[in-house]
């Protein structure tokens, strides 16, 4: 048996030596943790603004170019018999007569962001809908086909032959029957002028239409608008606009979107020449949206962008935004609250309107 008394465990130098050396491996553990952890979080805030941002581009870009379309009308006049006179009319979204298709405004906090670019664009889309008769009596037009849910009671509707154009809304549609029809009505707002009532071009027609159609096509006319809204400190991305069905859509389609300036490049009527760029502003607003003074061909919009979390960035963010300031001497841009710890980037992107760089030149 052994002796007891010669056994010998650690020492009080030993167990201290031992105790600093496993909180040293403790600490380095739980740092090496907490650098993961603060990693990850930053790459997939990163991640997720690059889809933010790339989104809100692509949404942006689709309907930029698509802005001044109107089927085989090009720059011809549109004629419009919706009701002006009728309380629920809204410029901005039912204004189809010879309209302006790309309007810009400055947020003063009412609607849009303040100091924020707001940007409406307006044209048609063609979902495919050939005219094959009509009576003009009944305001009824007869058409080849109506895709499922597309059309609806108070939908605004755009009938052209390529030669004339005219802007109505439905007060019913038959799916089953093949039948748009144009009556006025309490049904619908803000429905049609009715016949005697101020027809366009003077017309006396029971359907008020300035021209008669024997054949053509129905386009679903747009009026979109896109603005960076504030709620409770939370800004997005946000559109509204008039769909084919007649209700007016409003909703959030990219979050924390802080920021949207707009330059527009500017030429000529008739060619594919861009000779000039101006920022929107409010100093030049009246004259950007005259069309007779400058004739917009493209648009650069510049997106300012933040994290959802704050916290992932380790120190206050600054950026060079909007992306076309002269940024040589370092950047312009910095969060108001010293305390923001947000990740910021900027994603900018330049889109042709393609309807108005088509040449018509002889």
């Amino acid at each position: 048996m052994k002796d007891l008394g010669k056994q010998a465990g650690l020492t009080l130098v030993e167990l201290l030596i031992a105790s600093v050396l496993g909180l040293l491996l403790t600490l380095g553990v739980a740092q090496l943790f907490v650098s993961g952890s603060d990693t990850f979080r930053l790459a997939e805030s990163i991640g997720r603004m690059q889809e933010s941002g790339r989104l809100a581009q692509d949404i942006l870009g689709r309907s930029v170019r698509n802005a001044d379309y109107w089927g085989c009308l090009n720059f011809a006049e549109v004629d419009s018999i919706l009701d002006e006179t009728h309380t629920n009319y809204d410029p901005d979204l039912h204004d189809f007569s010879s309209p302006e298709a790309l309007q810009f405004d400055i947020g003063d906090g009412t609607q849009a962001a303040t100091g924020t670019v707001m940007l409406q664009l307006k044209g048609a889309r063609s979902p495919g809908i050939s005219m094959t008769g009509m009576n003009p009596s009944s305001a009824v037009v007869d058409v080849s086909s109506i895709p499922s849910g597309l059309l609806g009671a108070g939908g605004v509707v755009l009938l052209t032959d390529c030669t004339n154009g005219v802007v109505f809304q439905l007060s019913g549609v038959n799916e089953t029957s093949l039948k748009l029809q144009h009556n006025t009505g309490a049904s619908i707002v803000p429905g049609n002028i009715k016949s005697g009532g101020g027809c366009p071009n003077g017309s006396s027609s029971a359907n008020c239409f300035p021209d008669t159609y024997t054949s053509g096509d129905i386009f679903v006319p747009f009026s979109e608008r896109y603005y960076i809204r504030e709620d409770n400190g939370r800004r997005s991305l946000v559109f509204d606009g008039l769909g084919g069905n007649g209700v007016v859509n409003q909703q959030e389609i990219v979050s924390d979107v802080i920021d949207m300036q707009v330059q527009v490049g500017s030429g000529p009527q008739g060619d594919n020449v861009i000779n000039n760029w101006q920022v929107v502003n409010a100093a030049n607003l009246a004259t950007i949206n005259d069309t007779s003074v400058t004739y917009v061909k493209a648009i650069r919009i510049s997106l300012l962008v933040r994290s959802q979390e704050d916290g992932v960035a380790g120190s206050l963010q600054d950026v060079c935004y909007p992306a076309w300031s002269n940024c040589t001497a370092g950047n312009n841009w910095t969060p108001a609250n010293t305390a923001d710890r947000h990740y910021y980037r900027v994603y900018t992107s330049t889109y042709s309107i393609r309807n108005r760089l088509l040449d018509t030149s002889p």
